[in-house]
């Protein structure tokens, strides 16, 4: 059985599903990022690599590819390298300026 994590935006139910997260410390990046702009995570569960790679194929094939963005990249796999540093780029941006308009009060 392997667990996968993925953001849930708690600002609208019409905003797409991102990709399930399985890797570590990537997964604690995604937790840490969550908490910090006060996000969701959800956690899934699925049986194997294979199930796991289905779903974010299905993800990425109905809400992402057919994205102007993102047309460029042949798989998920390619986005995901992507995504991950996005999530760290964005805490660092948060810790480097204390006075983030996304700072929540002490």
């Amino acid at each position: 059985m392997l667990h996968a994590y993925r953001l849930a935006s708690p600002l609208s139910p019409y905003t797409i599903p991102q990709l399930w997260e399985y890797a570590q410390p990537y997964i604690d990046h995604l937790i840490r990022n969550a908490r910090t702009f006060d996000q969701r995570v959800v956690q899934g569960y699925f049986e194997d690599w294979h199930a796991l790679a289905a779903d974010n194929t299905s993800l990425w094939d109905t809400y992402y590819r057919s994205t102007p963005r993102f047309a460029h990249l042949p798989t998920w796999h390619d986005w995901l390298a992507e995504y991950r540093q996005l999530i760290i780029e964005a805490q660092e941006i948060y810790e480097e300026h204390p006075r983030s308009p996304w700072r929540r009060p002490a």
